[in-house]
């Protein structure tokens, strides 16, 4: 039974990485603009190798989960092809959980190619083994996280990417510049620090720095935690608003 449900999930991931993964707003959204936003960012300024290896995965994480979850529902409903999967025996839980393991899969790949092209240039990264592992447990909550986000914005129901996308954005940079990528929360006053506590980003830049520095803001169990819950109230989030607005979309 389980078994039978998982491979559902795998089977609405594969269709949504097939059919999305070329897709216009997946490719501005989820590549160039990160892109173009870290090279004017780098150039020109006097950042520390470190800094700018946690600035640029981090925003590649957090662009990159956020580029093919939005798109999904908007693009089915505007094609009808969503009124054949409703109809098909498979729940809307799972339907949703294969958009979030494509749009995860997709930031995990593109970040973590990212991340070992900068080990194998900028050798001494990190200091041990842990550092690695708990990097790469923050590439993976943050894809997970980010999927989750953008999901929750298509809940919107409309079959106009543009719609879905223009919110995603007005929530994405207000969240990545509260979140003391550019500048490290040790020197911000208190009442931004408060702020930047409303950004899931900030928790992940935090074990970043952590890891590549040997110091963090918060405790990296903190962060850890705050990700995680962060994690749990999308995914419950997802649920409920779905379920409300999906008939709206036939």
């Amino acid at each position: 039974m389980i078994k039978d449900k998982l491979f559902k999930i795998w089977v609405m991931a594969k269709k949504n990485i097939n059919l999305y993964i070329k897709k216009g707003p997946v490719i501005i959204f989820g590549l160039m603009f990160p892109f173009f936003m870290t090279l004017s960012w780098v150039l020109g300024r006097d950042i520390s190798q470190n800094q700018i290896f946690v600035g640029i995965i981090a925003m590649t994480t957090f662009f990159t989960s956020t580029a093919i979850s939005p798109i999904v529902f908007p693009i089915e409903t505007r094609e009808k092809s969503l009124e054949r999967i409703i109809s098909a025996p498979i729940s809307l839980n799972q339907i949703l959980l294969g958009i979030v393991l494509a749009s995860a899969l997709y930031s995990l790949l593109i970040s973590s190619i990212i991340t070992l092209i900068f080990i194998i240039i900028f050798q001494g990264l990190f200091s041990s083994l842990l550092y690695i592992f708990l990097f790469w447990l923050g590439i993976i909550l943050m894809s997970i996280l980010g999927s989750l986000l953008g999901l929750l914005v298509s809940a919107i129901p409309t079959d106009k990417t543009s719609d879905v996308m223009l919110i995603m954005n007005l929530i994405k940079f207000p969240l990545l510049f509260i979140s003391g990528m550019f500048t490290p929360l040790d020197v911000l006053p208190f009442p931004v620090v408060v702020l930047s506590c409303l950004s899931p980003l900030t928790f992940l830049i935090d074990i970043f720095r952590y890891c590549v520095d040997g110091h963090s803001f918060f405790p990296y169990q903190i962060d850890l935690l705050v990700l995680v819950l962060w994690i749990i109230v999308f995914f419950i989030a997802n649920g409920y608003f779905h379920r409300k607005t999906m008939p709206k979309r036939f």
